[in-house]
């Protein structure tokens, strides 16, 4: 059972941590954590919603239309679960808030044990078509939120590696990539679902399982996509098909989602931001996949925003060309965009990339919502230098 709520923190806010590789922004560490704290502020009295139960959190979808009625999807779920606990401390009520995000998960389970990945936010009820079913980085997410919880707090430890076994049984493909979904085809993945900080950190606590399998195998996705079709970018499709072979491909315009899925779009965009996190953590050695390809996509980014953020296209061809054409025309400004580009920014080392995206993370330039302003706040954490490991702590 979870420890009580009234638990002290064992990791308050701010722990600061020291990075391995790259450059931090510039400015006093009390003015980064300030930063931080505002912008919880701001996100919490948002996005983060006592409901659907009298023991239950969500984190609202307002201003996305990701989920009916502003409801959770497992995606925000899991990020509300990784926020909060890193903010505990600051945030005197995080324990009760997190049992409640953690509540909402478990009263939603699709039949393998992991959420539900869309929910109405009146109803509190799946409404997506065909059997309920969970999407990988909600389901990545959660599990590596348990772990941060049970660092904290204690007494999550049965939990997670419940969560963790049901995980590796259904979204983890038989070589060891990533599926999209519970319940997908073993041959494809989302390369923003390669949050390789979580795996090795799910490596260091759930001994059971073979995670360094799917950290080689994601890793060798990486680099044999990238070498066969943006060697000089480092740029990532929102979906990869053949990924059970050694010559993973972009998945078709229309495989999924259609934005077009076979270059970056509102998925990919967030590759810089995990591959960053993982090297700034693990360092050049440990996390050399992940730096090198960081490195790539910040340099491409940069250069094709000329080192502005706020001009970081959400949709981007794999050859660091703008993409601005039918399903997307005009769909070129988010501010997600070049916020996710922050942690691969300061793994590269460059200072005035890396401060120019700081600066932008204390605005909101183009009004936006629930997805903006939340991978916004894991950057944020991340950037001031306040992410710590669960796996060393």
């Amino acid at each position: 059972m979870p420890a009580s709520a009234a638990t002290p923190a064992a990791f308050p806010f701010p722990t600061h941590v020291t990075y391995k590789v790259g450059v931090t922004p510039s400015g006093s560490q009390s003015s980064k954590d300030a930063a931080v704290e505002k912008a919880y502020n701001s996100w919490k009295s948002t996005y983060l919603i006592h409901g659907c139960a009298s023991n239950e959190y969500y984190i609202s979808t307002k201003g996305d239309g990701d989920a009916r009625n502003n409801g959770p999807v497992s995606e925000g779920q899991g990020y509300g679960m990784n926020i909060v606990p890193l903010m505990a401390g600051y945030d005197t009520n995080a324990q009760t808030e997190f049992n409640g995000l953690w509540q909402l998960v478990k009263d939603h389970e699709d039949q393998y044990g992991l959420m539900e990945w869309q929910l109405d936010g009146k109803t509190c009820k799946y409404y997506s078509s065909g059997t309920p079913d969970g999407a990988t980085d909600g389901d990545l997410d959660i599990g590596y939120g348990l772990i941060l919880a049970d660092k904290q707090w204690g007494g999550y430890a049965t939990a997670a590696k419940t969560w963790l076994a049901d995980f590796y049984a259904h979204d983890v493909a038989s070589d060891g990539h990533l599926k999209c979904e519970d319940d997908g085809p073993s041959t494809d993945t989302r390369p923003s679902d390669d949050m390789l900080d979580h795996l090795r950190a799910f490596a260091a606590y759930d001994p059971a399982h073979d995670w360094n399998k799917v950290i080689k195998r994601m890793e060798a996705i990486t680099t044999e996509f990238t070498s066969a079709h943006s060697s000089s970018s480092g740029l990532m499709s929102d979906f990869v098909v053949n990924a059970d072979t050694t010559s993973p491909k972009p998945a078709p315009a229309d495989y999924q989602e259609d934005q077009p899925d076979n270059i970056v779009g509102y998925n990919s965009i967030r590759v810089p931001w995990h591959l960053g996190t993982d090297a700034l953590e693990n360092g050049t050695t440990t996390a050399a996949v992940s730096y090198a390809t960081a490195v790539k996509e910040s340099k491409c980014l940069k250069s094709f925003s000329k080192g502005k953020p706020g001009s970081v296209w959400p949709h981007m061809n794999l050859n660091c060309t703008g993409f601005d054409s039918a399903p997307d025309v005009g769909d070129t400004q988010a501010e997600e965009a070049g916020d996710s580009v922050g942690p691969a920014a300061m793994a590269s080392g460059d200072q005035a990339w890396t401060d120019a995206i700081w600066n932008q993370l204390s605005t909101n330039p183009f009004g936006d919502g629930y997805y903006g302003q939340t991978i916004k706040m894991l950057v944020y954490i991340v950037m001031a230098g306040d992410y710590w490991n669960p796996a060393t702590a």
